[in-house]
């Protein structure tokens, strides 16, 4: 599998800087959240935060009652880094030799795979990981399930933090949940450039049907949806039906370890290569992030029945 028959190890950071490329190419996410490239398995992003309202009027004809304001007291801009501690992933795969020969057996063809397999459990694992997820069979969690257990995605992040918007029964349809998840945001992230609607692909089929079918305020153009022609629908694999995201999602910290092993075993019982990659990464959300995430209103607990009487 590897030149001249030698087993692969620790990659060497060329070769690290072009699998991590493949990666983030080939998971959509990565690219619209911050994704930086990290030499030391715990450690700071840095953050900074912007201090407001300290301007100050200096002219005695600005006020004619009051004159000359003072002056604001000093502030330093105020550091807000993330934390990180990467997590090792490992995948590993049994690569069967007709398939080897087809792909002429070239670790460029090799590592792009194991990128593109790397990079859509990576996907799923940012958005929907959660530590205390409980699987549906009760001591027999599927290959999904145990792999979402591995760290705390931007989903359980975002409800931790608070930075939610509830939708009850009367926003039934996709378009109207997009105006109640709209209407909640604050003023900064309506004009923020880079805000954008970040929604399921089965929310999008909806939405689609609704566009072709009424006239909501949600506008086809160029082949892409725009929420009053301004703000961008993007799908974005594996969110969940009606989690609807609308913001920036830079806040949105992964670091990728410049750590990875590749190794490789000649498995002859199954005619192939025992093919084994082992990544580091982590998963943060910012907590200032621009970014609110829509969900569904608590149920009310049902009221206890009325003892009888006696």
């Amino acid at each position: 599998m590897a030149k001249e028959g030698k087993n692969l190890g620790l990659l060497s950071a060329k070769t690290t800087d072009k699998f991590l490329d493949m990666v983030i190419k080939n998971a959509p996410i990565l690219g619209l959240c911050t994704c930086p490239k990290v030499d030391l398995p715990i450690g700071t992003y840095p953050v900074v935060s912007m201090a407001q309202y300290k301007t100050r009027g200096f002219s005695n004809a600005h006020n004619s009652s009051g004159g000359r304001q003072s002056v604001a007291t000093l502030q330093n801009l105020n550091a807000a880094d993330v934390s990180y501690n990467v997590k090792e992933l490992v995948l590993p795969l049994v690569i069967q030799d007709s398939y080897a020969e087809d792909m002429e057996t070239t670790p460029e063809k090799i590592a792009e795979m194991f990128a593109k397999i790397f990079a859509k459990d990576l996907a799923q694992l940012i958005l929907n990981g959660d530590t205390e997820l409980v699987p549906e069979a009760e001591g027999s969690p599927t290959d999904r399930e145990e792999m979402l257990q591995i760290l705390d995605g931007l989903i359980k992040q975002m409800g931790a933090a608070g930075h939610t918007v509830t939708y009850g029964d009367s926003e039934n349809t996709v378009a109207k949940k997009i105006i109640k998840l709209i209407n909640g945001c604050p003023d900064d992230y309506l004009v923020n450039p880079a805000s954008k609607i970040f929604i399921s692909p089965t929310d999008m089929n909806l939405l689609w049907e609704e566009v072709t079918t009424t006239k909501p305020i949600i506008k086809e153009r160029d082949g892409k949806l725009y929420f009053r022609g301004k703000y961008e629908l993007m799908e974005v694999a594996g969110l969940p039906q009606n989690c609807i995201l609308f913001g920036d999602m830079t806040g949105l910290l992964v670091p990728l370890s410049r750590e990875v092993y590749m190794e490789t075993q000649r498995y002859p019982e199954a005619r192939g290569t025992k093919a084994v990659l082992s990544c580091r990464i982590d998963c943060a959300v910012h907590p200032f992030i621009n970014m609110r995430m829509l969900v569904a209103e608590p149920e009310e607990p049902e009221e206890p029945e009325a003892p009888e009487e006696p």
